[in-house]
């Protein structure tokens, strides 16, 4: 799919190329047999999605700025696969039961089922879909015998297609700990980089993101989520303090928002972060206070802590952007004062006179990290005490100005394939995701203040060089990529980290008056099928689904017959989590409503925009349900 005018001299070969010519036919597990036409198919959709630039401002930043903002190539609508892309994917097994479809459970593809000969053995072709497994990864995983580390029971074929799909996901775009280190000890039974509360904290994450494939996957998150509580509590101050324990909270808070317990989140994370300030791997005033001390001269240690001290500071200021980026609060201030992941290796290669190339996730992993270091101090002023009477002040504007340079910069010194380009993979597309997420959360606040949301910013030449004009480039930026991640990944959707940019754009169409209605309902009912691709997974995004629709039918940005379809299809995967689980349905707290999250923090709130759509909806007729 063309995204981009790519960089170099690729473009001319890839200017020929048909949207619809590279989406690799397995990222969509329905047929466009097996679901109903989509809503969409009846409007016009004529001309191309997203234009050459509107502003002045997004012409001199895609002339001078073009890593950051690549030139947008038109793509006609009637090029895309519609029925497919505004379809939900999922597995066929699941959507057998959920949403009546055509293909019968008999037809999921080989390399997707769960059952096998032998059910300790994962059926080889399943790692064929985990492209960033290496050989050596997948060795590892088929040594590993899950008894020995929970008594738990999960089959153990499960318990490593988990481990294997949260380490080709997840893992990709934020690690916790170092793969290889933790694989060599979970298949070895060794104590240092693996421990039975990290194992079940991480299979009470992942499970979650298992459950489109495996319907009892929730279930088997609940246990291991309580089971890692349950370890936690029982474990003493001083054997705490491990480097697993602190990988171990991080998905602990992740998997307490998933599940609907916010306050237990924060406690995890403030936890995880104290052990991490305790061992000097995070929050550290000084370097000789750091851990820089204790891990010199031991190569595995080092690796180790650099993984877990840059992932959990990523952690809590991207993915857990739930307490910057969406809970606007902030729950990490200094960065770790240690060597960046990747740093040891290229050491020990320099002793040798040795010059090595660090693997693609690595580079995406340390590029971020530089990302949420420029990101930290505007988090701690946004979202702190005073944020009000700062951004209120005049120098206000010029901070996010410099920040913004600052961020422009950062992309400029992206190294070559970090940069957007056809074939990335999904790490750098949510990497360039989260990006622009924060470029325009550095400028939504300048948008409801009439004094400062129409001054032209300093630095740039462009007439009507304004925060708005920013705010805009970049929500283009983010919608291409979004189609684009929607378009070529499969497997990889079912990760809940990229709900940040369907989030995002989501606020954005609703509120967007520049694009034509087509564009804005196209990309409205593609947020929409992303979220409910989510909801098959992660029962919260059900609230966050009906939130997003409330927002959408207040606007006038959706059609009445989209939203009773999407009604009665999250009924049905409700329905199936309820008769699996049995408990209640789960609200979100996170901020959905992004402008209405600048005045009214509370109201914008993904449950109580959930709450306000179901009130819409208490007059329509049974039928319409």
């Amino acid at each position: 799919m063309l995204r981009e005018m790519p960089p170099r001299d690729s473009s001319v070969q890839a200017s020929t190329e048909t949207p619809s010519s590279s989406i690799p036919s397995s990222s969509f597990s329905s047929s466009p047999s097996s679901s109903p036409p989509s809503p969409l198919l009846q409007y016009n959709l004529v001309g191309s999605l997203l234009p050459p630039a509107t502003n002045s401002l997004e012409q001199e930043l895609m002339v001078w700025h073009p890593i950051a903002y690549p030139a947008l190539i038109p793509i006609l609508a009637s090029s895309l696969p519609l029925e497919k892309l505004l379809n939900p994917r999922r597995s066929d097994v699941l959507s057998a039961h959920l949403l009546h479809d055509a293909k019968p459970p008999d037809s999921v593809s080989p390399d997707m089922r769960i059952e096998s000969r032998d059910d300790n053995k994962v059926n080889p072709e399943f790692y064929k879909k985990l492209s960033h497994l290496s050989p050596v990864h997948v060795s590892f995983l088929n040594q590993v015998d899950i008894t020995s580390w929970t008594s738990l029971p999960i089959p153990n074929q499960i318990a490593v297609q988990v481990i294997a799909l949260y380490l080709n996901n997840d893992y990709q775009v934020i690690p916790l700990f170092n793969m290889d280190l933790f694989l060599r000890d979970l298949s070895q039974n060794q104590p240092y980089f693996c421990s039975s509360l990290l194992v079940s904290a991480l299979l009470g994450w992942a499970c979650q993101a298992y459950t489109c494939m495996h319907p009892k996957a929730a279930s088997w998150s609940s246990l291991f989520f309580l089971d890692a509580q349950a370890q936690w509590s029982r474990l003493g101050r001083h054997e705490s303090v491990t480097l697993s324990s602190m990988s171990a909270l991080q998905l602990l808070c992740m998997t307490s928002v998933t599940h609907g317990q916010d306050e237990l989140a924060l406690s995890y994370i403030r936890k995880g972060l104290e052990l991490g300030k305790m061992m000097g791997l995070i929050d550290v005033a000084s370097v000789t206070g750091s851990a820089a001390g204790w891990l010199d001269g031991y190569p595995d240690w080092q690796r180790a802590a650099s993984y877990t001290a840059w992932g959990a500071f990523n952690w809590a200021l991207s993915v857990f952007s739930l307490f910057a980026l969406h809970y606007h609060k902030t729950e990490v201030g200094i960065p770790p004062a240690i060597m960046m992941p990747g740093d040891i290796d290229l050491a020990l290669a320099a002793q040798e006179g040795l010059s090595i190339r660090l693997p693609v996730n690595v580079q995406v992993f340390r590029a971020s990290c530089k990302l949420w270091k420029i990101f930290a101090p505007v988090a701690r002023i946004y979202y702190g005490q005073a944020n009000d009477i700062f951004l209120d002040g005049n120098p206000a504007l010029e901070y996010a100005e410099n920040i913004y340079r600052e961020l422009l910069t950062w992309a400029e010194e992206l190294p070559p394939n970090l940069i957007r380009q056809p074939g990335n993979c999904h790490g750098v597309l949510m990497m360039h995701i989260y990006y622009h997420a924060v470029i325009v959360d550095l400028f939504r606040p300048f948008l409801h203040l009439t004094h400062t949301s129409s001054i032209s910013l300093r630095t740039f030449n462009a007439d009507h060089a304004t925060p708005r004009m920013v705010y805009h480039s970049s929500i283009r930026q983010l919608k291409r990529l979004l189609l684009s991640y929607r378009m070529e990944f499969g497997l990889e959707a079912l990760s809940v980290l990229w709900q940040t940019g369907v989030v995002y754009v989501a606020n954005a169409a609703i509120r967007d008056e520049s694009s034509s209605k087509d564009e804005m309902q196209f990309f409205m009912h593609l947020c929409l099928v992303g979220l409910e691709e989510l909801s098959l997974s992660f029962r919260v995004f059900g609230s966050i689904t009906r939130g997003v629709l409330g927002m959408a039918v207040r606007q006038g940005a959706i059609e009445q017959h989209q939203v009773r379809r999407a009604r009665r299809r999250l009924k049905k995967i409700e329905q199936h989590f309820l008769l699996d689980i049995g408990s209640d349905e789960i609200m979100a707290r996170w901020m959905v409503d992004l402008d209405l999250a600048v005045t009214d923090p509370i109201h914008a709130e993904g449950g109580k925009l959930a709450e306000d759509f179901d009130r819409m909806s208490v007059h329509e007729t049974r039928d319409d349900i």
